[in-house]
């Protein structure tokens, strides 16, 4: 492997580890960040779900839906890693005329692997996250059922905090599972040499961050949460 493969790679693997920490951090703007915004917002509907009259059925459903939502990518992750499995397995034909093979580097049989074993660990990051989304909105569920009525005797800041510390790190899971496609797309530039790859790196991070920070979704929620505090 030459020195700019070398480069490239691990330009990726350290942009890969160090955005999701920055991320939950609120980097690039601490203090309107889609992911900290979203903390405030989900504490918030915590408490509703304490203090509302009808009792959790559409709260419930919402959860549900996510954990349908987090199961079919965690699924199609797994399809897509067992059939690019079977690249491990045989011999790169760049003479095949297939479009990728059209713009692909003329590499070895063992660096062609590296590359695919790139894209699956990407995908294997994904599919560890959507599972641990699903068993953290599943224990969610049960601390819902298991808060007390409004009959009852109880502390609505401390069942607040309780839940929220359940059903942000469950919903964090989700989204950096979905942000690891971003790094997946990425991984696949490899394939045609280093310097589309880091390009895509660089474009897939800032699509990231410019879709956390400024995009029209990120506005909505920021004017939501200052609305709540």
């Amino acid at each position: 492997m030459d020195f700019l493969n070398v480069a490239a790679i691990v330009f990726f693997i350290l942009v890969w580890v160090a955005v999701e920490p920055l991320m939950a951090a609120g980097w690039p703007r601490r203090n309107d960040s889609l992911s900290v915004d979203m903390v405030r917002v989900r504490a918030a509907w915590m408490r509703e779900v304490l203090t509302r009259d009808n009792n959790f059925i559409g709260d419930a459903a919402i959860l549900g839906h996510t954990i349908n939502s987090a199961s079919f990518f965690g699924s199609a992750n797994l399809i897509v890693i067992v059939g690019l499995s079977g690249a491990l397995f045989m011999e790169p034909n760049y003479g095949s005329g297939g479009l990728i093979a059209m713009f692909a580097a003329q590499d070895p049989a063992w660096f062609f692997q590296c590359k695919v074993l790139l894209v699956m660990a990407t995908l294997l990051r994904g599919l560890s996250d959507f599972i641990w989304a699903v068993r953290q909105i599943n224990y969610c569920l049960a601390a819902i059922g298991a808060s007390p009525s409004r009959d009852e005797d109880r502390d609505i800041a401390s069942w607040t905090n309780a839940l929220t510390l359940v059903l942000n790190p469950a919903l964090r899971s989700f989204s950096v599972g979905v942000r690891s496609y971003y790094f997946t797309v990425a991984a696949a530039f490899w394939f045609i040499g280093p310097i589309p790859f880091v390009v895509a790196t660089i474009l897939s991070v800032g699509v990231l961050i410019w879709r956390q920070s400024w995009s029209d979704a990120a506005k909505g929620i920021m004017a939501i949460r200052k609305l709540l505090d």
